[in-house]
């Protein structure tokens, strides 16, 4: 019975969400839609990452053309531009945006965004690009697929994590995986990276972790493209809250812009929240650097009411949208 009320809840999004029916006596809307990593099912980074965070290169491109049917797919800094200005928008309008600067992103995403032809801006962790570094999420997936829990939990602050989960029975699935992170994000960035030293994550690995981000040349090519546009994800993907001093924020978000411009002539001026996290500090100095940012709060961005350093956006990922209709339904803002 939960299994039919839920497709029935999915059919309804679908054929009746905002999506389908924006314009009629309403400001115009953007739908601001957020990917992360596009990867097919038998690579080994598909395996390493939370559900969450990927869809695979067939149900991209399906989202591309369905959108393209529905909306006018816009450039985001155009269509800010156009509301800045007071000129007339689209009624039902969308932005595609990628968070981080992942390889796979140049490696299987840019030749879907060639051949369909969207504007898209990517979010780059700039200090970060063309480097080694591995997100912490990544090491403790690697790790728990390297079944290191043991070694984990003789640290503090992954006995307390693990603790949180204690309750689920299949620990070897991605769910589990992805369970074990949402409870390390109550630690700060700095004391997760400070226990991943200590218990001295390489020595648990049980393989070679797969590159993580793009370098400089791949993202250029990316921006080479016509169809890329790149802005900040700060210089370190540090979260934006309490937990980092002042002088930690600043350096992030305004440096950031800095650097992104040395490698970039072309880089745009909008920031990307990591986890969505920001305190006063932070939007303050965002609205002082930026002329717009996005965050990870769901929803559709209304042209006259939704501030231009708040937007909010839709995640997409490939449990919620590998058919025609769950996206119709994701995009709804119902499911």
């Amino acid at each position: 019975m939960k299994q039919l009320i839920k497709q029935c809840v999915i059919s309804a999004a679908n054929q009746f969400g905002p999506h389908r029916f924006a314009g009629f006596g309403r400001d115009p809307q953007l739908w601001v839609l957020m990917y992360h990593r596009i990867l097919p099912k038998e690579d080994i980074r598909y395996r390493l990452e939370e559900p969450g965070m990927i869809v695979t290169p067939e149900t991209f491109a399906l989202h591309l053309r369905q959108l393209k049917q529905h909306f006018d797919v816009i450039d985001l800094r155009e269509w800010l531009e156009l509301r800045a200005k007071g000129k007339p928008l689209p009624r039902r309008a969308c932005a595609i945006t990628f968070d981080d600067g992942w390889y796979d992103n140049y490696e299987f995403a840019l030749p879907i965004i060639q051949q369909e032809q969207v504007p898209v801006t990517l979010f780059a962790v700039v200090e970060k690009i063309g480097t080694d570094f591995q997100f912490w999420p990544n090491l403790v997936s690697a790790l728990l697929a390297s079944n290191a829990t043991n070694a984990m939990a003789e640290h503090p602050v992954f006995a307390r994590a693990l603790q949180q989960v204690s309750s689920v029975t299949d620990t070897s699935n991605r769910e589990y995986m992805a369970a074990v992170i949402r409870a390390l994000k109550q630690s700060s960035d700095v004391d997760i990276f400070a226990a991943l030293d200590a218990i001295g994550w390489q020595q648990h690995l049980a393989f070679t972790l797969p590159r993580g981000l793009m370098n400089w040349d791949e993202l250029r090519a990316m921006a080479n493209s016509g169809w890329v546009k790149v802005g900040s994800h700060t210089c370190n993907h540090k979260r934006l809250n309490n937990t980092l001093p002042a002088a930690d924020i600043i350096h992030e978000v305004v440096d950031s812009k800095t650097l992104l411009a040395q490698q970039l002539p072309e880089a745009i001026d909008i920031f990307c929240f990591p986890n969505g996290d920001y305190n006063t500090t932070a939007l303050e100095s965002v609205r002082s650097t930026y002329m717009a940012a996005v965050t990870t709060q769901r929803g559709i961005v209304n042209a006259r009411t939704t501030p231009a350093h708040q937007l909010c956006r839709i995640g997409l990922h490939e449990n919620v949208s590998y058919t025609a209709r769950l996206l119709g339904a994701r995009l709804s803002g119902w499911t």
